[in-house]
Parts: C-alpha cells; sequence; structure tokens
C-alpha cells in the first residue's frame, strides 16, 4: 500500500530532523511542545507496527490518544499561554488521586502514606483556584478541540474513535463479526485489508506533518523547507488513493 510506504518513510525523516531542534530545558512550554511532538511521532510508530503485526484492533484506540496530542500542540503552538490550562489539568489529576487515596483505595496506598497529605491538597487546592480565577482552570475535551478550531472532527472521528476506545457495540461487531451467508462467524485476531484504514493513515499523516510544520516554525528550525516539501509529496500521493 503506497501510503502505508509513505507514511513510514515520512515517521523516519521525521524523527531524524527532530534531533536538530534546540529549546530551552527550563522552560515549561518549550519542553510541553517537545514532549507534545515526541508523542506525536511515537504514536505514529505504533500505529504503523499495529498494522504490520497483527495488532489492528488496537490502532483506532491509538489513534485517538494521537489525535487528542495533536489537539494539545496546536493550541500550545498557537498560544503559550494555553500552558496554564494544562498544568490546571495537571493539578486537577493530582488532587483527584490525593482525595481518592484518603478513602483507603488499596491501589492508592502510596499516596495516601505521604506525610502532610492534607497540606499538598490544600496547596493544590488553592493553585487550582488561582488558575480558575484566572480563566485558566482545566479543559474537557470538547474544549480543547474548539480552541484548535476542531469541532467538526470532535463530533465525527473522535466519536467514532471513542467508540473503540470503550469497547461498544458497533466496535465489537466491526471487529470480530464475519458474515457468512445468513450467518455469521466469530472472528478473533481479524484479517483486516490495508485498505481499511486509509482515513486512518491519512488522518494521521495530516495531522502529523502540520504539528512537524508548526512545531519547527516555532523553533526555528532549518527543515521548514523540508517539511513542506512533504506536504506536496503526501498531496500527490493522496490524489492518487483519492481518486
Amino acid at each position: 500500500m503506497k501510503l502505508l510506504e509513505l507514511f513510514k518513510s515520512l515517521h523516519d525523516r521525521l524523527l531524524e530532523f527532530s534531533r536538530e531542534l534546540k529549546f530551552d530545558k527550563k522552560d515549561r512550554v518549550h519542553f510541553s511542545q517537545i514532549a507534545l511532538y515526541g508523542t506525536l511521532i511515537e504514536f505514529a510508530g505504533a500505529i504503523i507496527i499495529l498494522i504490520e503485526h497483527r495488532g489492528r484492533i488496537a490502532v483506532p484506540s491509538v489513534f485517538r490518544s494521537f489525535l487528542e496530542a495533536a489537539v494539545e500542540l496546536r493550541n500550545l503552538n498557537s498560544d503559550p499561554a494555553y500552558i496554564e490550562h494544562m498544568y490546571a489539568g495537571h493539578v486537577k489529576h493530582w488532587l483527584d488521586d490525593m482525595k481518592e487515596a484518603k478513602t483507603g483505595n488499596p491501589y492508592l496506598s502510596k499516596i495516601g502514606a505521604v506525610p502532610n497529605l492534607d497540606n499538598a491538597i490544600a496547596k493544590d487546592e488553592s493553585t487550582l483556584a488561582g488558575l480558575r480565577a484566572k480563566k485558566k482552570g482545566p479543559l474537557t475535551v470538547f474544549q480543547r478541540f474548539e480552541l484548535a478550531g476542531m469541532v467538526q472532527e470532535y463530533k465525527s472521528m473522535y466519536n467514532s474513535l471513542s467508540c473503540d476506545t470503550h469497547s461498544n457495540i458497533r466496535a465489537l461487531v466491526d471487529r470480530h463479526f464475519e458474515e457468512c451467508g445468513e450467518d455469521f462467524n466469530l472472528a478473533y485476531y481479524k484479517d483486516e485489508p490495508l485498505e481499511s484504514f486509509a482515513a486512518t493513515l491519512d488522518g494521521t499523516v495530516v495531522l502529523l506533518l502540520q504539528a512537524s510544520l508548526d512545531t519547527h516554525k516555532a523553533f526555528e528550525s532549518r527543515r521548514v523547507a523540508d517539511i513542506e516539501s512533504m506536504l506536496v509529496e503526501f498531496a500527490a500521493v493522496r490524489r492518487e488513493y483519492a481518486a
């Protein structure tokens, strides 16, 4: 499949280019941009591995995580102050863990045993309240997509991908149902044709290339022109399979 081969080539080249990015390790915005970009590259690589090595059932769930990371990076590249929303989400998750640990949840026993846990909770509650007062509180997934200008993607592909992540009936039928006349067979490790992943591969490549371009521009990389050429290369292949 030509699209998959191009995807693999683009992934390898972008990984190589990423080694040239220079950033301030002490700047939390820089760190988060580079870490999110690395997440996109690794998720893209994981999708390739899953497709080629009997892991196709997991591709939609990985692509969903890829999509969320792409939205975060787009928002952060557009507005460095977005880091406050990300930090608020980070604080809220820790607060949830610490409060649950106080109930005696055995899976959070190490957190529950932390000395002065109440003080830590009070400190994070104060931090979160301050962020919310500045309208920089935690965002829902929809709010993140909305800020990124991707509401249509949220209401279409993200909704569909969530079906797989939550293993609802639609996902179970797609994964394991094989029509056989008026009957059906139950299939494990269903041999999905590569063509059935065209939309996922297309979406991954589009988002990865755009994120790469935005990130390399943000860090004034010398690879901007190379990535623009890759977009042209992808557009040519896209016209072939779209036809």
